[in-house]
């Protein structure tokens, strides 16, 4: 494993590299694949023992990637690291190039979203309470469970300018520590 990060962080991002049973289309004309076959992924177990809470800083704010079939685990992962839940964040709507939407098979019903949790620990006196930041995303979907990097600049403007880290990081991104096996 990557040693994790000694430095205190008042944003934490983290998009886990959940593990899953389900299948999917990645792109259309694609096999079936199994989510586990397109980068290592990690058991709940695993994800829930990170050492977050150690690299929190008293007050900090947490922006957590789940999907919906993993959304109770999420929420325990919150609480574990020291986070009290607050609310949904941003709620992806992913599209294709063309701007039409991505359906993923889910256990129910296709999926076309993913949703990023926010969880609290002590106070930001930062937040911006101008009620500006959009939390509906319509981004296009790329290569597997790559975020939409406007979501970082979204962060950037309502926390502000803090100490921040982005964990299962794909890619260094300027004014942001990273920590991930895709770095």
């Amino acid at each position: 494993m990557i040693p994790f990060p000694k430095k205190k962080y008042n944003i934490i991002y983290a998009d886990p590299a959940w593990s899953s049973k389900s299948t999917f289309y990645q792109n259309g004309g694609r096999p079936r694949r199994n989510i586990n076959e397109q980068y290592p992924t990690m058991s709940i177990k695993d994800i829930k023992n990170l050492p977050v809470k150690d690299i929190a800083d008293k007050d900090c704010i947490l922006f957590l990637w789940t999907t919906d079939s993993n959304l109770s685990d999420a929420l325990d992962i919150i609480k574990i690291w020291n986070f009290k839940y607050k609310t949904i964040g941003f709620t992806w709507v992913k599209q294709y190039k063309s701007g039409s939407y991505c359906y993923n098979f889910g256990s129910y019903t296709l999926k076309s979203t993913e949703i990023c949790l926010i969880g609290l620990k002590g106070k930001l006196k930062n937040i911006k309470k101008t009620h500006n930041i959009k939390g509906l995303v319509f981004a296009e979907r790329t290569t597997h469970s790559k975020k939409p990097d406007e979501i970082r600049n979204r962060i950037t403007e309502l926390c502000g300018d803090l100490p921040r880290i982005e964990l299962f990081a794909r890619q260094k991104v300027e004014g942001w520590d990273s920590w991930g096996n895709e770095v």
